[in-house]
């Protein structure tokens, strides 16, 4: 099986003269996409209102795939979830793609070193519920999308 990614850049900030900044997410091996809730973006977004470590904002300029297969499905917009925990400062990020007719799906983790082979959905709902749930465990949760 090759390796995967998705180089995702963002928008740079003009007043640091950073053209460009980019994450690159490795792709999670399945046999079926995981499915992630909707309902999870939207509580994330309106958690954003009154959570000081939950921000959301508009900032992915392009998601560049490299690799050998490409993908049977075309990529509406995409969204980037990363959070730091306070327990012990973990930092992680998940890159979801939207669908048509199959609506939001798990593309990708970072960082690399995170193990890709175990991801469930079951997994993946446990966590969007402890981010949504308790926030307060998080030093800062960002949502990012195109």
């Amino acid at each position: 099986m090759s390796l995967i990614v998705y180089k995702v850049i963002f928008k740079g900030n003009i007043e640091n003269e950073i053209k460009d900044l980019t994450l690159t997410f490795k792709e999670i091996s399945y046999n079926e996409p995981i499915n992630v809730s909707p309902k999870y973006i939207s509580m994330l977004k309106k958690l954003s209102q009154t959570s000081q470590n939950i921000i959301n904002f508009q900032n992915i300029k392009e998601v560049i795939r490299i690799g050998e297969n490409t993908p049977n499905f075309q990529i509406n917009y995409y969204i980037v979830l990363l959070y730091i925990t306070k327990l012990n400062g973990n930092k992680k990020g998940f890159l979801i793609g939207n669908v048509k007719k199959r609506g939001d799906i798990l593309l990708g983790i970072w960082p690399f070193t995170q193990k890709s082979d175990i991801l469930t959905s079951e997994e993946i709902d446990s966590i969007f519920n402890d981010l949504i749930a308790k926030p307060q465990n998080y030093r800062k949760i960002c949502l990012i999308y195109s």
